[in-house]
């Protein structure tokens, strides 16, 4: 099977089409430079007149308006990946693979949910069939805008940032491939913000569940709803990486030889900090237990714990100004085999 390539806007494009649909047009020459400048580095002066023709076309639409309301801004902001969609098909035709443009708008379908659209899988595996009943048996590598969709009642929707996740799961689910590349600027999801811990390592393998957990307490890695059709449709494998190296699987289950912490988080809560220690196991009576001897055995002080059953993660309140100082501790003990 070819693969199917799903793009995303350039990197901070989406704030600045944001910005744009608020009113501040004077940012679309920042929006223009930026893209002009990748066309210009790819050199293609085809590419360069095709990207200023959208531009254009953003251009009169945001002239016509003042604020946009949520239908505009969803338009406005489908922008960023349409732009990259033509400039991912030019880069690929100049490395001599054929590539050929198809239109989320014609394919993904969605609610009417503005900003935060969520894709009705029974209609969009109506319209994909058509599309890839003609196209699998071709060589060609086609090439679609993730983060966007069309309601029923045909208005450009956009699915939540991050969203391009979200629309090559629901694909690869519908069309039951087998892998999903999820490709950034890191090598995976890593045990903690190497931000605040350089020591941070990446995480191998994880669980859907262990994923999604992670996500929800901040762990850059997916977006959630990405994570919807794989468990109600087809179970795809996620890679996650960069370029250079993918380094993270994530899959429907995991052997028994990674159950264990996976990602430790920091993030403030009101009065407190809380610490979120992520995967399948540490909400078991043994682990919370061990975790609680290792807290007393280093003199940390909690203000709480949180721990539920059914679910991969455990929680620990400690001080606000503590916070950065415990996290670095605890990644010490669970993740780099320090003794406390």
């Amino acid at each position: 099977m070819r693969p199917i390539v799903v793009v995303s806007a350039s990197k901070g494009i989406t704030d600045l089409l944001l910005d744009v649909a608020k009113g501040r047009k004077e940012v679309l020459k920042e929006i223009e430079n930026r893209y002009t400048s990748i066309a210009r580095e790819i050199g293609s002066f085809k590419l360069v007149k095709r990207i200023e023709e959208e531009l254009d076309k953003l251009r009169r639409v945001a002239e016509g308006v003042g604020i946009a309301d949520s239908v505009l801004t969803d338009y406005i902001l489908s922008y960023g990946e349409k732009i990259s969609k033509i400039i991912m098909v030019q880069a690929l035709e100049l490395n001599d693979i054929r590539a050929f443009e198809l239109n989320a708008t014609d394919i993904i379908v969605t609610n009417n949910t503005h900003g935060d659209a969520v894709i009705d899988y029974p209609a969009t595996a109506i319209a994909l069939e058509k599309v890839y009943s003609v196209i699998k048996n071709h060589s060609y590598v086609p090439v679609i805008e993730g983060f966007i969709g069309r309601s029923f009642e045909g208005e450009v929707t956009t699915i939540g940032r991050g969203g391009s996740d979200y629309t090559a799961t629901t694909i690869a689910s519908l069309l039951k491939i087998d892998k999903v590349y999820l490709v950034s600027d890191v090598d995976g999801i890593m045990t903690t913000d190497p931000d605040l811990v350089p020591t941070a390592r990446l995480v191998k393998h994880m669980s859907y569940v262990e994923a999604l957990e992670a996500s929800m307490y901040g762990a850059k890695g997916i977006n959630p709803k990405a994570f919807d059709p794989l468990v109600k449709i087809y179970s795809s494998n996620l890679l996650i990486g960069s370029w250079r190296n993918i380094g993270t699987m994530i899959s429907r289950e995991i052997s028994r030889d990674f159950i264990g912490p996976k990602v430790i988080m920091l993030k403030d809560a009101g009065d407190y900090a809380y610490i979120a220690i992520v995967g399948e196991g540490v909400s078991s009576a043994k682990f919370v237990r061990d975790l609680l001897d290792t807290v007393v055995k280093l003199g940390i002080d909690i203000k709480g714990i949180q721990a539920h059953v059914h679910r991969p993660s455990i929680v620990l309140f400690v001080d606000k100004s503590r916070g950065r100082e415990i996290l670095k501790i605890l990644h010490k003990v669970i993740f780099e085999g320090d003794q406390p």
